[in-house]
């Protein structure tokens, strides 16, 4: 077979490898897009893998979940090291497996053109960070795109990305943006739950906020009027925190509303605050 080119925008990288190692080929595969690298194969096995900062399998699967643009094979190329010993096979289903991984990390990430920031919260003490941890969050400045950080960090696409969804999860990043649109949320919601259930609203929203150090978290950021029952925003709330809200408060007031209104009243009263939160 003679040198070529592939599109890998069109066809990914794993299945490009998977038709070489089936005809056998010897040489390299030379790789640019988002990243750049190289590939080398004798005899139908991938022995090698390099994309600049990586070697071996970390390389290849860097690579793997990149942007590419465009492979281009040279056949007869001597291999300069030998950085990969399994079976293509298996190297097939290692990159498929965290293909569909990432596919599913990828929800709970932010866009690519987020802007994140550190928050200030403390780590749990049962919480340990992992070197890769660390590294990420020295890149998050407030100022580089989400898409420049996985860059900058120089630990491939798919560790970055496993990384930076890990750090959200853990509260320790957050994107201004969206920490602000869920604190006016929970503002709209509890200005329309005062409005319904006024001061037994607030009793309840008093008495839940004691069952957690989270619940108090919440109501801390949050300034209130108690003769009013104005409310407005006096600290963000991230985004993880508000589907947690959602849902262990509307479990405590069913449970306290009714020893107040009585069942049916209730039933009725909660059922006209969620119509009007709906069509809001």
């Amino acid at each position: 077979m003679a040198s070529f080119e592939v599109n890998l925008e069109e066809f990914n990288l794993a299945d490009v490898l998977h038709f070489l190692s089936r005809v056998k080929k010897t040489g390299v595969l030379k790789i640019t897009g988002k990243t750049s690298g190289e590939v080398y194969l004798k005899d139908g096995l991938v022995v090698h893998a390099t994309n600049g900062t990586k070697n071996g399998m970390d390389a290849l699967y860097n690579l793997s979940f990149v942007e590419l643009s465009k492979g281009s094979f040279e056949p007869n190329v001597k291999v300069p090291e030998q950085t990969i010993a399994a079976d293509f096979g298996k190297l097939y289903e290692d990159i498929e497996k965290r293909r569909i991984e990432l596919r599913e990390i990828k929800k709970s990430l932010p866009s690519m053109d987020a802007v994140l920031t550190k928050s200030t919260k403390e780590l749990e003490s049962s919480v340990a960070l992992r070197r890769t941890d660390w590294h990420i969050l020295a890149l998050i400045d407030g100022k580089k795109k989400l898409s420049d950080v996985i860059i900058a960090s120089k630990i491939g696409g798919y560790e970055a990305t496993k990384t930076i969804v890990w750090l959200i999860e853990q509260g320790l990043i957050y994107e201004p943006k969206e920490a602000e649109k869920v604190t006016s949320g929970i503002v709209q919601y509890l200005d329309a739950f005062f409005e319904d259930f006024g001061k037994n609203g607030l009793e309840w929203l008093k008495k839940w906020q004691e069952l957690s150090p989270d619940n108090k978290k919440i109501i801390d950021a949050l300034s209130i009027d108690e003769e009013s029952l104005k409310i407005a925003p006096k600290a963000e709330i991230k985004p993880g925190a508000i589907e947690k809200f959602f849902e262990t408060f509307e479990e405590y007031i069913k449970l306290e509303g009714p020893k107040v209104y009585g069942k049916l009243l209730f039933k009725k009263k909660f059922e006209y605050f969620k119509q009007k939160l709906d069509a809001a």
